[in-house]
């Protein structure tokens, strides 16, 4: 099965939601629990590298470090037997999931990302569409690992200077990635589906973790949004809400303005767009999502933000969660703009209230948003909306810290 990571995929999320239903289990029974998927999550990776096939391996450690942390967070903050025993276990899944995901990278994209249509030629697919899926896929996960290695730098002692350096080179290599996957691959110029906001946002909020990158930030979204302006004028392969396989292989299916408006009934791309045009100060940028938005009345520009119930659902994707600020309007400045939609996160502790942030785990919140396909928080941009616009170039500086816990793992 691990020649289909689908199937491999599916039974061993069956596996894993039943290993994380602990609700009327005592202590010891949790942490069993979580040693057992820790021992299955580690079989199937060395099964994975037999078979020279480490997607299913990728996909299902992400969802068991997810499950796992469902567990290990009821006793996190503690020191007792239970909570060391606890801590363990999860660290020993952090650590197969930091093997698969850092091996993944290092074997097939790292070496291939600054060669011009390497990676878009290597993906096994029988057209264009699973080439945008793909590539789009592999951006969010370039960006979730340089996240990872950056939340390894703030682990780190002051103290501790060649691990801080070790770290600091392995983000700024996959930050390289990001934008020569970018630069050779013109697919990651124009998404197909309007959910890969979330693959984009992600790379955004690692690429910002160095200031130089502000440039390169602002000419790809100007890029991409010029893309999806004429694919939109031209009934072309604009953006979509689309969600089958087989309704993006014909999409656009039809010329006509009622196929259009029901396939770009809402986004969450052009938002975003805006939102980091406004935060990096680009007024010729966010105008021109402004004048995108009039092409389309019809669409639904809309922000995602985390409830009161994302605490007890984020982790699992056992049930919805977050509310949503719709209806964005830019025919507003982008100071307003920045105003309005920073005041939902003002306004709430939602955010700050997850567990994953408490406890400085926070890049879990980032692989969530990946796995389950959910927006990412505008949480994390907070620092960089707050910080002085006089960062040094090339130093490595983020608001991400100013956004969440930046000290080392109290767990």
């Amino acid at each position: 099965m691990l020649d289909e990571p689908n199937v491999s995929y599916r039974h061993f999320a069956r596996l894993v939601q039943l290993l994380s239903t602990v609700d009327e289990l005592n202590d010891a029974q949790r942490v069993t629990a979580i040693r057992q998927m820790s021992i299955c999550l580690w079989i199937l990776y060395s099964w994975a590298r037999e078979a020279e096939n480490i997607e299913a391996a990728y996909r299902v450690g992400e969802l068991t470090l997810l499950h796992a942390w469902s567990i290990a967070k009821l006793h996190a903050g503690k020191d007792n037997k239970t909570a060391r025993a606890m801590q363990a276990a999860l660290l020993s899944i952090f650590k197969a999931y930091h093997q698969i995901c850092s091996e993944f990278l290092r074997v097939n994209v790292l070496p291939y990302a600054d060669k011009l249509h390497a990676v878009s030629s290597a993906v096994w697919g029988s057209c264009s569409v699973d080439v945008n899926l793909k590539l789009f896929d592999l951006l969010g996960r370039l960006g979730v690992d340089a996240l990872w290695a950056y939340w390894g730098i703030q682990q780190c002692s002051e103290d501790d200077s060649a691990a801080r350096e070790q770290m600091r080179d392995e983000t700024l290599t996959y930050l390289q990635a990001i934008k020569a996957l970018v630069n050779n691959n013109p697919v990651l110029l124009l998404p197909l589906k309007d959910e890969q906001a979330i693959d984009i946002s992600i790379a955004l909020l690692a690429l910002i973790i160095d200031s130089s990158n502000r440039n390169f930030i602002l000419s790809w979204l100007d890029e991409m949004l010029a893309r999806a302006k004429f694919s939109y004028e031209a009934h072309s392969r604009y953006p979509n809400i689309l969600s089958s396989y087989t309704e993006l292989l014909e999409h656009p299916k039809s010329r006509d303005d009622d196929y259009r408006k029901n396939a770009t009934s809402g986004s969450i791309l052009y938002p975003v767009i805006a939102l980091w045009a406004a935060l990096l100060q680009d007024e010729p940028l966010y105008s021109k999502v402004a004048q995108a938005q009039k092409l389309m009345p019809h669409c639904t520009f809309q922000l995602w933000y985390p409830d009161e119930h994302s605490e007890n659902h984020f982790y699992k994707d056992c049930d919805s969660h977050g509310a949503v600020l719709s209806n964005l309007a830019l025919n507003i400045s982008a100071h307003d703009f920045l105003a309005q939609v920073f005041g939902e996160c003002d306004e709430t502790k939602n955010f700050v209230e997850l567990s994953a942030v408490k406890y400085s785990w926070w890049p879990l919140i980032i692989v969530a948003c990946r796995h389950y396909r959910l927006p990412l928080p505008l949480n994390f941009l907070i620092g960089l909306r707050d910080q002085d616009q006089s960062n040094e170039a090339g130093a490595i500086t983020t608001g991400i810290t100013d956004s969440v816990s930046d000290g080392t793992t109290t767990y």
